[in-house]
Formats: structure tokens, C-alpha cells, sequence
């Protein structure tokens, strides 16, 4: 039951709440308009307006429903429901003694539902409108005002009830609707805060992973390092096991820690992409000096480094071995983490003003990291600043300290 439901009027992940009552309400309207006709053919009564009626909301359903015209046609049917559909309906099945004026109602709380802003203030006026003249003219036909306008206009019971319950209606569906969306804006706000976390996450735990592999790694290389030396040793040969001793602290001393601050986290993600960096031949140009004792979120700092020196490497890619650099500055001034990168571009990223650009190859899945970035300094309190001129692209990032 539930699938066909959401086969007649949408399913809620892919048609907002709007589009599915407006299906519902022209399914409905469909089916109300056909009985009618059918009434008018045992009736023997002309079926044409009927036929026609039932046609449009047919198209409208479909329009809505299969070619996701919504806000377009809710519009348009909503225009013809209420001058043309409830004129029509209200002088051929009998003015204020039918249905008619009490399904008004219904036509009111769809109307409050599924339109916005001035537009719905106009139809809803306008609804109100037509039926007030619709009951004057019922009340001219019946003789109820007497001797016409000379005397106080006189509106019976029904009309008076019918105006209250409209009215009421009109209010309590507008006030909820307006409160709907208000919820539902902040519950998409939160599922977008909880992806932003999940890709920061992912981030972070693929950059670990890379360190984990690249520390085996190199356990890997010194165990045969030592099985090197050991050999030479074994061999009587101290002196080539001397200059093989020296040729891999010279190596270890370039893999040496290039910055020391006191925070495990940050220096762990600070070392892996410069030394990335360096292994790309890429200038490093560093100015990093963080006291203790400072409450950072060392995991929100995590994230905003890393993606700005893989954004900095990826730069650096596209540009000559020659002019190939990074410049990090990582300092603390009063109740400020300052963080500035810059870096070269070639012309087509400058050209770009300074706009987060990756020629990733899946881009699709690394296009959010200026996006991370910002969303992160500003949960932090902070400022960010991008720029690109003279060849060069430039991050300043200032993030409040408690």
C-alpha cells in the first residue's frame, strides 16, 4: 500500500511534502470531477465543462507528477481552481445549497499547503473574495436582501460559519506550513553538518592510512638495511658497511621531522604532506611555531591543514620544477591560530579568481575541500581569506582560540 502511494504521489526522497499533496489533491480532484461527470451522464445533463475540467487536471497531475513542472503548474491550477473551477461548480450544482461551499474548505488548507509567500496571500484573498460574491449573488437570486441594497446587507448563518471556518483554516495551515519549513530547513542544515563531519572523517582516516603504509614501508626498508650492514660485517668489510651507515643517516636526516610543534595530531598530518611535498621537489618555506597549552581541536585543524597542502601540492603539480613552492605559516597570536598558505598557479587556475579548483581525475569526490575548509573556520569562530594574483594564490585563515 505504501508503494502505491508513493507511486500516485511521489516518494519522500525525491518529491518534497509540497508536490505530494498538490498529487494527491489533483488525484483527487480527478476523481471527484470524473464522478461528477458520470452523475451528469445519468442525469442527462451537458457533460462538456465536466470533460474539459477532468482533462485538466489529468495534464496538471502528469505535468506535476512526471515532468517535474510543480512549481510552475501549482501555480496555473491553482488560478483556474479558484476563478474559474469553484465559479463554475458553485453556480451548476446548486450555490450555497450544495457541497460546494464547504469543500472550500479543503480547497483552502491544500492552497495554504502547497503555495508560498505573497502569492499564496493573493489566492488565499482571492478565494475569499470570490466566495463572499458567489454568496452575495446566491443571496440577490433568493430574495434575501429584501429590496436590494437599500436595506443592510443580511449574509445567513451558513455564510458567516463558512467565512469563520476559512478563516481559522487559512491561519492554523499557514502557520503550520511556515513552521514545517522552518523545521525542515534546519533538519537539511544538520544532514549537511553530518556529511561535512563524514568527509572530514574520510579524510582524515585515508591520510592516516597512507602514514601507516608509508611507516611499514620504511620498517620494511630497515630491516634490509640492517641485513645490508650486517652482511658487509659478517664479510670483514667495515669500512663499506662504515660509508653504508653514513649514506642512510644522511637519508634519515632528510626524513627527519621538517616541524616540531607539541601537538601529536598536527605535527603528525603537518610532517606527512611536507615531506610528500619535498619528495615532489617542492620548496618548502615554513614559519611554524605553536606555544603549549592551547585548547585546540587538533582534529579540526587536522582537516583544514591537510586539505590546504594537498590543495598547495596539487597546484604545484601543474606548475615547472623550477618554480614549485609552499609557504606555510603556522602562528598564534592573542586568542588567534593565524594559518597562511600560499602557493603558485598556473594562469587558467588563476584566472579562476581564487576559486577552489582540482583536476583530479574524481573530481566529484575532492571538490569539497575548500568547502570543509570554510565550513570549519567558521564552526570555529574564524575568518578565511582567498585570493590569486601575480601567479600566486594565497589562504589567510584566522581561527578563534579559547
Amino acid at each position: 500500500m505504501k508503494g502505491i502511494g508513493a507511486f500516485l504521489t511521489g516518494d519522500a526522497g525525491h518529491s518534497t511534502f509540497e508536490e505530494r499533496i498538490f498529487n494527491f489533491a489533483m488525484l483527487l480532484g480527478i476523481f471527484m470531477t470524473a464522478f461528477g461527470t458520470v452523475m451528469d451522464v445519468y442525469y442527462r445533463v451537458d457533460i462538456l465543462i465536466d470533460v474539459i475540467f477532468v482533462g485538466c487536471w489529468i495534464l496538471t497531475y502528469y505535468l506535476s507528477r512526471f515532468r517535474s513542472c510543480f512549481r510552475i503548474i501549482s501555480v496555473i491550477s491553482s488560478g483556474v481552481l479558484v476563478f474559474v473551477f469553484i465559479p463554475y461548480n458553485w453556480i451548476a450544482s446548486g450555490g450555497s445549497n450544495g457541497v460546494l461551499p464547504y469543500y472550500t474548505i479543503i480547497f483552502i488548507a491544500i492552497l495554504s499547503i502547497i503555495l508560498s509567500g505573497r502569492f499564496r496571500i493573493v489566492i488565499v484573498i482571492s478565494l475569499f473574495v470570490v466566495e463572499m460574491l458567489l454568496i452575495l449573488r446566491d443571496a440577490i437570486n433568493s430574495g434575501w436582501l429584501g429590496a436590494g441594497l437599500r436595506r443592510s446587507l443580511f449574509f445567513p448563518d451558513m455564510a458567516v460559519h463558512l467565512s469563520v471556518i476559512m478563516a481559522a483554516m487559512a491561519v492554523m495551515i499557514i502557520v503550520y506550513s511556515n513552521t514545517y519549513m522552518r523545521e525542515r530547513t534546519r533538519s537539511e542544515a544538520y544532514a549537511r553538518t553530518i556529511e561535512e563531519n563524514y568527509h572530514q572523517q574520510l579524510y582524515y582516516m585515508e591520510n592516516l592510512e597512507q602514514l601507516i603504509y608509508k611507516l611499514k614501508s620504511e620498517r620494511h626498508d630497515f630491516n634490509n638495511h640492517l641485513g645490508v650492514i650486517y652482511g658487509l660485517l659478517e664479510g670483514s668489510e667495515a669500512d663499506r658497511a662504515g660509508d653504508y651507515a653514513k649514506q642512510l643517516v644522511k637519508t634519515a636526516e632528510e626524513y627527519r621531522n621538517i616541524v616540531n610543534i607539541p601537538y601529536s595530531m598536527l605535527r603528525a598530518i603537518l610532517n606527512y604532506k611536507l615531506s610528500a611535498a619535498r619528495e615532489e621537489k617542492i620548496e618548502l618555506k615554513l614559519d611554524v611555531s605553536v606555544p603549549e597549552g592551547l585548547k585546540l581541536n587538533e582534529f579540526d585543524l587536522a582537516v583544514i591543514l591537510g586539505n590546504l597542502l594537498d590543495n598547495a601540492i596539487e597546484a604545484c603539480a601543474a606548475i615547472g620544477e623550477g618554480r614549485r613552492y609552499i609557504g606555510l605559516n603556522l602562528l598564534y597570536r592573542p586568542d588567534y591560530l593565524i594559518i597562511q598558505v600560499e602557493n603558485p598557479v598556473n594562469r587558467e587556475s588563476a584566472a579562476q579568481g581564487g576559486k577552489n579548483h582540482t583536476t583530479k581525475p574524481d573530481a566529484e569526490n575532492h571538490g569539497f575541500g575548500l568547502n570543509n575548509i570554510e565550513y570549519l573556520v567558521n564552526k570555529h569562530n574564524g575568518l578565511i581569506k582567498t585570493g590569486a594574483g601575480k601567479g600566486v594564490f594565497k589562504v589567510d585563515i584566522a581561527i578563534l582560540v579559547d
